[in-house]
């Protein structure tokens, strides 16, 4: 959690981005790199942040880290990710800059208007937009009494321009929001009934690295095997998030609002059972070796009229907390763990 990186993004690119500030934390939202979020808290960057790749822009994927807009699906027929069997993400997502619309002391917008082209082939018109504010701390982190916390809210919405209907297309809205991983960083949901919460249809079951507690699961992400997991939308997960003892950090996602009632499998995967054979609004990364990072993701569904593909919009909020003594977090994380061992 280098606060060198940070200030070097900053100089970078800090002429063209916008920023808000709240206590000792602050959110930065970046037009010219997708539209990503990275913030800073108590002098400390909390993201993942690849200077590297700021440097390197036109590489085949520009994974910078931060918070990131991702049009759903990646695979299956309707993937946005694939040249036939080639993962490929399009220029769209790559290397197009979005352009601040609206900006004030508190919160901005950004948007542009774009093409993107589906694994079957259906081209659609898009308008992307996304908007940053701060927000308030959720009371069940500030009864806590962190002594650095803050929160931000993003809104991504998907419009489709042009005549689209189901039959040859979905989008629905994914933020990804990637972290450095450690052999210490543990994820987890707050749902109910957790061994049915799960949606393993991504790729080889993560065993060992799941956990169940009364309230909730844990996935022990370490950067060392790449594996994914769903929550499934019927589960109505509270909310999930990763906590880093070591470093006395906390993080919780929450969905708070979202248009598209239409959910379908996002999956990298060949989706045997096709595209409506999953249906997540959570879903948590590991990546390899290699990368070294983890996602924390929310997900929306797609609207549609008349069997017309119209877009989707998704709503979250992150929140993030350091405290004095990593006890207060293992407190936290009690009522989902209660007895197992992660």
């Amino acid at each position: 959690m280098s606060r060198d990186k940070f200030n070097k993004l900053i100089e970078l690119h800090g002429s063209k981005s916008f920023a808000v500030k709240q206590g000792d934390g602050q959110a930065v939202l970046m037009p010219e790199l997708g539209a990503r979020v990275f913030c800073e808290l108590a002098g400390r960057s909390v993201h993942r942040l690849d200077i590297d790749a700021i440097f390197r822009p036109r590489e085949s994927f520009n994974n910078y880290g931060g918070n990131n807009i991702w049009p759903a699906p990646e695979g299956g027929k309707f993937g946005f990710n694939y040249l036939d069997d080639q993962w490929y993400v399009q220029p769209a997502i790559n290397l197009e800059p979005f352009v601040l619309e609206t900006n004030t002391s508190a919160m901005a917008r950004v948007s542009k208007q774009t093409g993107l082209r589906n694994r079957l082939g259906t081209e659609l018109e898009v308008k992307m937009s996304r908007e940053l504010w701060l927000d308030d701390v959720p009371e069940m982190i500030s009864s806590l009494e962190p002594v650095a916390s803050m929160a931000y809210t993003v809104t991504d919405t998907l419009e489709v321009l042009n005549d689209v209907t189901t039959e040859q297309a979905l989008i629905a809205c994914w933020t990804l929001e990637q972290f450095n991983a450690s052999d210490q960083t543990i994820a987890f949901a707050k749902v109910n009934d957790s061994r049915q919460a799960i949606n393993f249809d991504f790729y080889e079951h993560p065993q060992d690295r799941i956990s169940y507690g009364r309230n909730g699961f844990f996935y022990r992400v370490d950067g060392q095997k790449r594996g994914q997991i769903g929550v499934k939308k019927a589960a109505q997960a509270e909310y999930i998030g990763f906590y880093d003892l070591p470093n006395k950090l906390l993080c919780i996602r929450e969905i708070l609002g979202q248009n598209g009632d239409l959910y379908f499998n996002i999956a990298d995967n060949e989706q045997p059972n096709g595209p409506f054979s999953a249906a997540d609004n959570f879903s948590i990364f590991n990546s390899d070796a290699d990368a070294g990072f983890f996602e924390i993701e929310t997900i929306s569904g797609a609207i549609v009229k008349k069997n017309k593909l119209k877009g989707s919009r998704l709503k979250s909020r992150t929140t993030f907390a350091m405290f004095d003594n990593a006890n207060v977090i293992e407190s936290f994380i009690r009522d989902i763990k209660m007895n197992i061992s992660i």
